[in-house]
């Protein structure tokens, strides 16, 4: 990272800190009456224009005063931040509510996102690992129509994964029942990856080539283990208020941002970034690689228990987002549902 001057470092505070508080570009004159550094209103207009030179703020229009650039964000928040610390009745309540959900992982999920979203009037999200973080216990063939079947594939961790097939054959369902006792035997005590690179071996034997049940079972079976990214949920909540910020006033920024949250690849694919991280992610705009989203900050933080991924949390919001606040609520959250994710796995096991 770039280093500037302590009197450029608390002039750029200011404008970020400012510009948060108020949304509103922050001129030479507002500076002056929020600082007490000594400085002339010239001298600071001299720094201004350094740091707009050197990339930290930016000017939107002539006479307007300056707005953070994605870097002059990233130095603030890298640098700057003071977290505003949760107390413990607002962890014991955040905890409360999300054990409201009961025992379901995915009502957990989807619980924990409404949270997050609740608390900090931004956009909460949270996403299941993808499959080959996660370890088999079971997978189900039902039928739903003459010709449609729903795979449903369980991990140990509770994390549920469905995808609906299309098939001609008008299979019974004691025949489904049938092919998911034989996957299940063959597919015992296997991660996910393990179990779709063994569905490979068995399909590429001469029995399966023999046996038409055990090549059918294998197949549907490879099918759900082989997408990773299309059967798995992630939950959103509080995507109004992206519609509500005035940072997002043009409505194409706002099509764009809502159509990524309906398009879930590439919000999966970021997500998946923080799986291996130790701690609190932050991506700052251009950052985060979507450009749809570009004028959005994510802040992520993995969810693991019992030595397992089991995913991500997180809140979208914009640039102008109070970090302080907002990345103590994430870190929290995710705490909070670790124990009780862990409490559930071990109840389970």
């Amino acid at each position: 990272m770039n280093t500037i001057g302590k009197r450029s470092e608390h002039i750029l505070a200011t404008i970020v800190s400012e510009y948060i508080s108020t949304g509103e570009p922050v001129g030479s004159r507002t500076l002056s009456k929020r600082m007490e550094i000594g400085l002339s209103a010239a001298s600071i207009r001299n720094i201004m224009s350094d740091l707009t030179d050197s990339g930290f703020i930016s000017q939107p229009h002539i006479s307007a005063g300056r707005v953070p650039t994605d870097l002059g964000y990233r130095y603030y928040v890298d640098k700057f931040m003071a977290p505003v610390g949760l107390n413990e009745n607002e962890v014991t309540t955040i905890e409360s509510w999300i054990a409201a959900a009961g025992m379901d992982i995915r009502d957990v999920f989807k619980q924990s996102s409404w949270v997050l979203a609740d608390l900090s009037k931004q956009t909460g999200v949270v996403s299941g690992s993808p499959a080959t973080e996660q370890t088999f216990k079971t997978i189900d063939f039902i039928k739903v129509a003459k010709d449609r079947i729903l795979v449903v594939l369980v991990s140990t961790t509770g994390l549920v994964q469905n995808k609906m097939i299309y098939d001609d054959e008008d299979i019974s369902q004691v025949t489904l029942e049938s092919w998911s006792r034989m996957l299940n035997d063959i597919l015992k005590d296997l991660d996910l990856k393990q179990a779709r690179e063994r569905i490979e071996q068995e399909l590429s034997h001469e029995k399966a080539k023999f046996d038409a049940m055990l090549a059918k079972a294998l197949r549907l079976g490879h099918i759900i283990l082989s997408d990773d990214n299309s059967s798995r949920e992630i939950f959103i909540e509080g995507s109004v208020n992206i519609v509500e910020d005035h940072e997002f006033s043009q409505i194409e920024k706002i099509k764009a941002i809502l159509i990524t949250f309906d398009h879930k690849i590439k919000l999966l694919k970021l997500l998946d970034k923080t799986l291996a991280a130790r701690g609190i992610q932050i991506f700052i705009g251009a950052e985060h690689g979507i450009n749809e989203m570009e004028s959005c900050s994510v802040i992520a933080y993995p969810i693991k228990a019992e030595g397992a991924i089991l995913g991500s949390i997180g809140i979208i919001g914009p640039k102008r987002m109070n970090y302080g606040k907002i990345v103590p609520l994430v870190g929290a959250t995710a705490m909070v549902l670790t124990r009780l994710l862990k409490r559930m796995i071990e109840k389970d096991s």
